[in-house]
């Protein structure tokens, strides 16, 4: 499997003999007109062309319809299987996995280039091959975050553009998106000749027993072509020295950074030192990891926390900070933190709190500790929390306030006119073909440049909000129940205009 020979054209993909699947070079047609005697004609005339265009959407969508009940279906007949038919199953899912990602690169740059870069209206910089804000447009539709769709769209362009062999091999089935991933990205210092000279030698050979395997290959392949590789790989690869911040489960979190190896190595050594050196000089007995971690902590922030001028916003319930529930609270720009966290947080000076509604997560009281930004912008800050584009997660503390109803245009500086934008989605609404409207106080209403809709609702913390009584809850038609009984997660629910030819 995923195996191809040198000179293998991908084959196109198999039709039965009675399929009706439409021909892209056929023109459909359409008999009309009459003759002077009354008899009618056979002059043919092509049906109108966006007509015929539609039909053939309608059509693709109707087949790939079809595939969830083929998977269900193979999903309800798997325990008939014996080992052997499924280990032909896990092969032959494996292939169709991989066509299914060829599939997706190609609509994503199909979506990339119906997404042209406007560089004389803002939308984009020269040399931009598409807009900046296409990704958004596919992470509302999906739900994903629109840096995630960013990141995957210019992947799937710069796959497209620079190794279109290995993508073709990839949609036939014929590679799999791993080995994909390793020509892409150990080949990226390479000019374009050497990348694609590179590209012809890996696809022409066997596909190897494993992707750790055809990434050496690489490298040496790499090498040989360009001796310099090494050395431009390190000095791209210093390009992108980064810390990151990810939330982890019970009120922890990863903090990673991206650095040289020497300075990585050095740090590390330094903070391991120090942690050895207090354990055999104090008898601590903790973990050594633990140790390390509070090395790094005081490292950082200096022996005394009370001395460190860093603002950290916290919200909690009512009930929270007042002792009678343990409701998490939350860290603004974090997520949920114990209860006993939250006041304990909630209790130093050096924190602001806010008050919120156990059941919905409305903002209730702000407290009064003085910040440099008007009292209206706080409120605001505290009720949204991030950006207000779907799924967008910038924090309020990075983001832009906005008038919804521009103010050159007589929108007013109020609460219902007034949205937080980090700068991207600022950008996008004013010069993206986006629309954005408040019908009603912290109801917000975006407006794609396809006419599509998707409404964010700010009066409800989701996050924060406890689940309906039991016997209050709504009881669930039959279909949904069986939706949440397996575990399926639905697509964002979105309104689609009239006109629109494709319904999914």
């Amino acid at each position: 499997m995923f195996d191809s020979r040198a000179g293998h054209a991908p084959s196109a993909p198999n039709r039965t003999a009675d399929a009706t699947w439409p021909d892209a070079l056929s023109t459909p047609t359409q008999r009309v007109g009459q003759s002077t005697d009354g008899q009618s004609t056979e002059t043919l005339l092509p049906e109108n062309p966006r007509e015929r265009d539609r039909g053939l959407v309608e059509e693709l969508f109707g087949r790939l319809g079809t595939v969830d009940a083929v998977f269900d279906a193979v999903l309800n007949n798997l325990a008939v299987c014996d080992a052997a038919a499924t280990l032909s199953l896990a092969a032959r899912l494996a292939r169709l996995t991989a066509r299914l990602e060829g599939l997706t690169i190609h609509t994503q740059v199909h979506l990339t280039r119906q997404r042209p870069a406007n560089p004389g209206q803002g939308d984009g910089e020269p040399g931009d091959p598409y807009s900046p804000f296409a990704a958004d447009e596919l992470a509302a539709e999906l739900g994903q975050s629109p840096r995630t769709m960013s990141s995957r769209l210019a992947t799937a362009w710069e796959i497209a553009d620079q190794l279109p062999a290995a993508l073709a091999d990839l949609t036939a089935g014929m590679l799999d998106h791993t080995r994909l991933t390793a020509l892409h990205q150990l080949t990226r210092c390479l000019t374009t000749a050497q990348r694609a000279t590179i590209e012809a030698a890996m696809l022409a050979g066997s596909r190897l027993a494993s992707p750790p395997q055809w990434r050496r290959k690489i490298h040496r392949l790499v090498a040989r072509l360009d001796p310099q590789a090494a050395a431009k790989r390190r000095r791209h690869a210093h390009t992108q020295r980064s810390i990151s911040l990810q939330p982890l489960e019970d009120g922890m979190a990863l903090l990673t950074a991206v650095l040289p190896a020497e300075d990585a190595q050095a740090i590390y050594d330094r903070i391991n030192k120090i942690a050895r050196t207090d354990a055999r000089t104090d008898g601590d007995t903790r973990p050594i990891d633990a140790r390390r971690a509070d090395v790094l902590a005081a490292l950082l922030l200096g022996n005394r926390r009370e001395h460190v001028s860093v603002e950290l916003q916290v919200i909690a319930p009512v009930g929270t900070l007042a002792g009678l529930d343990d409701n998490p609270a939350e860290l603004a720009g974090y997520g949920p933190i114990p209860a006993h966290v939250g006041r304990a947080l909630a209790a130093d000076a050096h924190w602001r709190r806010v008050l919120t509604d156990p059941t919905t997560g409305t903002v209730l009281d702000l407290g009064h500790r003085r910040v440099p930004t008007p009292a209206l912008a706080r409120l605001i800050r505290h009720q949204q929390t991030r950006c207000l584009f779907p799924g967008c997660g910038m924090p309020a503390t990075h983001t832009d306030i906005d008038h919804t109803i521009d103010h050159a245009h007589g929108g007013h500086t109020a609460l219902d006119n007034l949205g937080l934008l980090c700068r991207h989605h600022h950008r996008a609404k004013h010069r993206g073909q986006w629309h954005l409207d408040q019908p009603r106080p912290g109801i917000f209403t975006w407006t794609s440049p396809t006419g599509r809709t998707y409404t964010v609702n700010t009066r409800t913390n989701d996050d924060e909000a406890l689940p309906p009584a039991e016997g209050n809850r709504t009881k669930t038609a039959g279909p949904a129940r069986a939706s949440a009984r397996h575990g399926r997660q639905l697509l964002p629910q979105q309104r689609t205009p009239a006109d629109e030819p494709c319904h999914f």
